[in-house]
């Protein structure tokens, strides 16, 4: 959890500083509204203005008098709900999210064979960290369009996986996506060592004291809030104490070392298949939204181990992989490992979901991890019954009708009463959507 006190350590020489939006990775939770509104009021209007989405059944709202004592708690429910869809939804366009996966966009190269002290920049630290693994990019992998799309689709099985409420907070993602360049590694060998000596340096990393609260020339800082300020709107805050990012909880994640994920030059070959024809009859946006997920379905992707097992409870295997038939032909010429050995191919979601299921297994065998597990889901309960009662203290200040998000939960509560929906995103949220995401 954050610390409110003021830092008595000033910013001096060997002090990392990080310059943090108000929203971003690190305190991702809205506290009070949308990051494009006004940040007094915890409200939002695009909620009350017509859409062909929402039930006609529901027009107006209605206090139930016959459940007036229950109508508070469904309220509260559904607001619960909307809060995480609203994170998912601004996070889209965040890094290390969608963007840190596409070309040309905030994606990291290496054009170096072996890891050099000139490549690593000590504050990038942080984007390493609270990562379950690396994915690498081979050099003539995916175009920037196809790595845009590998993006999105991570981006939702791990809100899928996670039930729509990953631990997103200081960093918290499934992957850190690295482009080789064609001076990188060029076989799965050198990339193993790099990445094993890429390990080393976080590592060595980790105690570097960070300052999350630089001081800076007042005119630079005109658009900024103080600190103060922008813990009431986001959260969690980070400390306000110059300390190490280990310290700020930033880690190494448990797996990060033993096991890495590769995008080759054949994990898009099955995906670029021909489509099926439309149906007659057959909406335009469903067909195409049904045509981007079997082609994203066909991703497939090599996952390596790097035999970095010691600090496991067990030892990675592939052999569950091979029994349930999930295992494809390798094809690669630089891998002639027996089966079950070092290197696998999957299909994306199948290394995703083994991945998960694999920290899983490791964090039920931590006492350490599962205390942590359940610090994280305490502190996202405890920022969103912050928003909920935000928005609860406003709308009887102006009125359940007139704040949009009580608007909207009144409407899919009693929707839900009648075993309906009252709108789209109430079944399916928008991020199920990859098809539909902006950008």
């Amino acid at each position: 959890m954050s610390d409110s006190g003021q830092s008595s350590e000033p910013t001096g020489p060997g002090i990392i500083q990080i310059y943090e939006q108000s929203f971003s990775a690190i305190s991702p939770y809205l506290i009070t509204c949308p990051p494009y509104g006004d940040p007094v009021n915890p409200d939002i209007n695009r909620y009350r203005k017509d859409c062909p989405s929402y039930n006609a059944k529901y027009p107006q709202a209605a206090i139930w008098n016959s459940m007036a004592n229950e109508a508070s708690s469904l309220i509260r429910k559904e607001l619960q709900a909307i809060f995480f869809e609203e994170t998912a939804l601004y996070l889209r366009s965040v890094e290390p999210y969608r963007p840190g996966w596409r070309r040309g966009g905030l994606l990291t190269t290496i054009n170096e064979p072996s890891l050099s002290k000139q490549w690593f920049a000590p504050e990038a630290t942080i984007e390493y960290l609270n990562k379950q693994m690396m994915v690498y990019f081979e050099p003539t992998s995916v175009t920037s369009v196809e790595g845009d799309r590998l993006g999105r689709y991570v981006y939702r099985e791990w809100l899928r996986l996670h039930d729509g409420r990953p631990p997103f907070q200081r960093h918290n993602f499934f992957a850190k996506a690295v482009q080789i360049g064609e001076k990188g590694p060029r076989n799965l060998q050198e990339l193993t060592a790099f990445h094993k000596a890429l390990c080393g340096v976080i590592s060595a990393h980790l105690d570097d004291m960070v300052d999350f609260y630089p001081e800076v020339d007042q005119k630079m800082d005109m658009d900024m809030d103080p600190p103060a300020e922008r813990s009431a709107i986001f959260g969690p805050r980070p400390s306000q104490r110059v300390q190490s990012w280990r310290d700020h909880g930033h880690t190494m994640c448990h797996l990060f070392r033993a096991l890495y994920m590769v995008i080759d030059d054949q994990s898009l070959s099955e995906a670029r298949g021909p489509s099926r024809a439309r149906y007659e009859c057959e909406d335009v946006a469903h067909y195409l939204e049904r045509e981007h997920d079997r082609s994203l379905s066909q991703y497939t992707v090599l996952l390596v181990k790097t035999e970095d097992e010691a600090h496991l409870h067990s030892p990675i295997s592939f052999l569950p992989l091979f029994e349930a038939g999930l295992a494809l032909d390798v094809r690669r010429h630089d891998y002639y490992g027996a089966c079950q050995d070092t290197v696998i191919r999957v299909r994306l979601e199948t290394a995703i979901r083994f991945v998960w299921q694999l920290f899983r297994k490791e964090e039920s065998c931590f006492k350490r991890f599962k205390e942590e597990a359940q610090a994280q889901r305490d502190e996202q309960e405890e920022l969103c019954e912050t928003c909920i009662k935000k928005v609860m203290k406003h709308s009887e200040e102006i009125g359940l009708e007139e704040n949009g998000y009580t608007w909207l939960a009144i409407r899919r509560a009693q929707a839900k009463l009648n075993g309906e929906a009252f709108d789209d995103d109430q079944v399916n949220p928008l991020w199920e959507h990859l098809n539909h995401w902006e950008g």
